[in-house]
């Protein structure tokens, strides 16, 4: 803006100096004089190739074919070529000494600006010691045809350029650069430094302003078909608009912006080549946001539909985010609809958000990315729980007070969940979720969540009930596997850490499920016997090649965690019609090991040696990918066993296989392992 300002004062002295020349009548004579006073305002050689001259009120003065030289350290000779400079003027106030230029005509103007190396602007000129003021001056408007303008700066690197085919401006005060309206057609902006380059092709753009241009006090900018296009580091982008227009109240700079209407928006981006930015199509048919806080957008983004109708504020306030607004909408986004009954507060330390969400459904398989789907699987041994450090300065970012509903949640998983409850209260880097609830495969989940920054702490609390085994493999398209099986899981845990690792590895609390009478299909074992819950079944139950079905009675999981161990003392069990298993051991969770061991025992009939090896099946490896095996020394012991019963002719093995049948009396497996971790207090 102050080149601008010099190159403005330059060229009104020299048109000044040559209006008063030329009120004689051979204007001609004096084209050397006029030089030579123009070579003195500025320091530099201008030429003049012709001075023609109208006298009347308005006198208007053409010059033609101007050259002004450039610095000596310039990159060209001339720093401006003007094909045709025409100027009117007011002759009245002239008698008075102020000279009135009522418009100025500029036609073919070639102009570069420069910073040399020691920060020096081509600009900045030579003049020397003023010999007094200069006369008042006075422009009006400028109207411009084929104006060419550069911008080189050594010292920084970058460049900039601009071509207009038309122009036109109001000016209030030349001196304090106070203009009032700008019209550009055809405009041409290009622009680069050494890490970044955009280009813009705009067809028409309007700007009106108040106050000092330098001051941004902008009150309209009204733009149509603009293309413009980016290029930074690892990143590229380009935008189109139809029809942009902008109302703004005080400066630009503060988007004190009153009104926003924009139509045939269109812009693309190509990522940023480092994962924090993907790549971004959208187009936006209307894009309004009025004066009084009307909203209507109607667009799409990625191929995926954008539509927004209802009421936020006058959008100078959502735009300055100064004091609170309401923010009342319906909106269908990226598949998702929904609607916001909410109050924005961002005039704090923090930005606040009160009220409701309302969304009737969120399929997250469609929003999860299609390379997710196809990963390649973690190699055995990988890390469970990540070490990345959380981001827990995040919880001070922000308040809350909100109340989300979800009529339907899809999980990328498969698991659907239904009419989800979701109460957030966030003050203080400390968030609350009591209450949390959602059914789940007929069933009902009540969860309340903890999180502190301070302490960089979680706690959870949560019950899931009512539920079947049946309906939950069903939720992941599986079906005929297994039939009935009431479920309940309850869980308490408390743990603190910067990662998800380090909490888990100081995890305490309890983790207790059961599941009621079911059906198993055994051929299902063997269909995803990749599981390793599915190996282990099939390990456990030697029926399962000889009986079409498992009918399990019941089973349970309970461990007691602290310090990051989970334990269990006979406190995973499972019961069928023909024999039981129970389990005692632990999962390290800090160095996520497992190391549990099963024993199962017949439930009918005369064992025969039944479990003398499969009593000795471990689960144990790495808790992300686990093997089942045969315990060592529970094989040794099998084997001896049998020797045995070779020599007695079998009566040891019938012996065995007698005292190895469950105790039905009143010993119940599940309800043991139900309740093991009470019985030791």
């Amino acid at each position: 803006m102050k080149a601008l300002k010099y190159v403005g004062i330059a060229l009104v002295v020299l048109v000044g100096a040559v209006f008063i020349a030329l009120m004689t009548v051979d204007v001609g004579q004096y084209k050397g004089v006029i030089e030579e006073q123009a070579k003195a305002a500025t320091g530099r050689e201008v030429k003049i190739g012709g001075i023609g001259l109208a006298i009347s009120l308005s006198p208007a003065i053409v010059v033609t074919d101007v050259q002004v030289a450039n610095a000596p350290w310039g990159s060209r000779p001339q720093m401006a070529t003007i094909k045709q400079v025409e100027a009117g003027t007011q002759l009245i106030p002239l008698i008075f000494g102020t000279i009135n230029i009522s418009g100025l005509k500029v036609a073919d103007a070639d102009v570069i600006l420069e910073v040399n190396q020691d920060g020096k602007g081509n600009w900045e000129f030579d003049t020397g010691p003023s010999s007094g003021e200069p006369p008042a001056l006075n422009v009006s408007g400028l109207d411009a045809k084929g104006l060419k303008l550069a911008y080189r700066d050594a010292k920084t690197g970058m460049s900039a350029d601009v071509a207009l085919e038309a122009a036109t401006v109001k000016i209030a005060d030349l001196m304090k650069l106070e203009i009032t309206d700008i019209d550009l057609q055809k405009a041409k902006v290009s622009f680069s430094d050494k890490t970044q380059s955009a280009e813009a092709d705009i067809g028409a753009l309007t700007l009106e302003a108040a106050g000092p241009i330098t001051a941004l006090g902008i009150t309209l900018v009204e733009a149509s078909d603009a293309k413009a296009a980016f290029k930074l580091p690892a990143q590229n982008g380009d935008v189109s608009v139809g029809k942009l227009v902008l109302r703004a109240q005080g400066p630009l700079t503060d988007l004190g912006i009153t009104a926003l209407d924009g139509s045939d928006l269109a812009f693309t981006y190509d990522g940023d080549g480092a994962g924090a930015g993907a790549a971004m199509q959208g187009k936006f048919a209307a894009l309004k946001v009025g004066a009084k806080g009307e909203v209507d957008i109607n667009g799409e983004l990625d191929g995926q539909k954008i539509t927004a109708a209802g009421t936020l504020a006058p959008v100078a306030d959502v735009v300055g985010l100064k004091k609170s607004f309401p923010a009342k909408l319906t909106f269908d986004a990226l598949g998702i609809k929904g609607e916001t009954d909410v109050t924005v507060d961002a005039s704090g330390k923090v930005p606040a958000l009160r009220g409701s969400i309302t969304l009737p459904e969120i399929d997250l398989t469609k929003l999860a990315p299609a390379e997710a789907a196809t990963a390649a699987p973690s190699p055995p041994g990988a890390k469970v729980f990540p070490a990345d450090p959380l981001s827990w300065d995040q919880l001070s970012a922000a308040q809350a007070d909100l109340s989300l509903s979800i009529g339907m949640l899809k999980l990328p998983n498969g698991l659907t969940l239904d009419n989800v409850k979701v109460p957030v209260v966030l003050n203080g880097g400390k968030l609350t979720a009591n209450g949390l609830a959602a059914s789940l495969a007929g069933g009902t989940v009540t969860a309340d969540l903890g999180l502190d920054q301070g302490s960089k702490s979680l706690s959870l609390k949560a019950d899931a009930k009512g539920f079947t085994a049946e309906n939950l493999t069903k939720q992941f398209q599986v079906t005929d596997i297994i039939t009935n099986g009431d479920m309940d899981v309850a869980i308490e845990v408390r743990g603190a850490g910067s990662s998800v690792a380090a909490i888990m590895a100081g995890l305490n609390g309890s983790v207790i499920g059961g599941m009621g009478e079911s059906r198993i299909r055994n051929d299902a074992l063997n269909v995803i016997g990749a599981d390793v819950i599915m190996q282990l079944l099939s390990a456990i139950n030697p029926f399962g090649n000889k009986d079409p079905y498992t009918v399990a009675k019941c089973a349970v999981i309970n461990f007691q965690i602290t310090n990051g161990i989970a334990n269990t003392d006979n406190g995973v069990a499972m019961v069928t019609d023909k024999m039981q298993a129970v389990s005692t051991g632990k999962i390290d969770l800090a160095k996520e090991q497992v190391d549990l061991s099963i024993r199962p025992k017949a439930t009918t009939g005369v064992s025969v040696g039944l479990g003398k090896l499969t009593q000795a099946v471990k689960l144990s490896g790495p808790l992300s990918s686990p093997g089942v095996a045969v315990d060592a020394a529970g094989a040794v012991k099998a084997l001896g066993s049998i020797g045995a019963a070779f020599a007695t002719g079998g009566a040891s093995l019938l012996a065995e296989g007698v005292k190895e049948k469950v105790d039905t009396s009143g010993n119940d497996p599940c309800q043991t392992a139900r309740t093991w971790h009470l019985a030791k207090k």
